[in-house]
């Protein structure tokens, strides 16, 4: 017979696997039948030798999404929120020049979808609001990508 793994082992093991949240380890812990004592004593102590950081998980991850410029700042809030992440932490963590990476981004996605020959304004305004741009980028992306 198969020992069954403690909580510790299984979620160094998920760990292991890919970067998570606290929330999110305890979430996949439980649905895997361990007892809610064990899972936060096995958290508290991965926490305790630094194998989980919420925050450093949530920096690291922000810095991804925002460094590929392909998702608006709302996607990024909203997928890190998913994740498990604080949406205040999260928040604080948004650069100064949000608005140009934003505009960038927002040319980036209308470069890859459209060229000037079949560019519909309507649909790409709806594919850029549908990524989370504000009406402002928008427009200022689509005047950019028509000059």
């Amino acid at each position: 017979m198969i020992k069954k793994k403690t909580a510790l082992q299984k979620a160094t093991e998920l760990l292991a696997n890919q970067d998570q949240s606290s929330e999110v380890l305890r979430k996949k812990l439980l649905v895997r039948k361990y007892d809610a004592q064990e899972v936060d004593e096995a958290i508290e102590k991965l926490k305790k030798y630094n194998y989980l950081d919420d925050a450093e998980t949530c920096r690291r991850q922000f810095e991804i999404f925002y460094s590929e410029g392909k998702l608006s700042i709302r996607q990024i809030i909203f997928k890190l929120i998913q994740r498990g992440f604080d949406k205040n932490f999260i928040e604080q963590l948004i650069p100064a020049d949000v608005e140009e990476h934003e505009l960038l981004a927002a040319e980036k996605l209308l470069a890859k979808k459209f060229t000037p020959k079949n560019f519909d304004k309507a649909k790409a305004w709806q594919f850029l609001a549908a990524r989370g741009f504000d009406g402002e980028i928008i427009s200022s992306a689509i005047e950019r990508f028509l000059q």
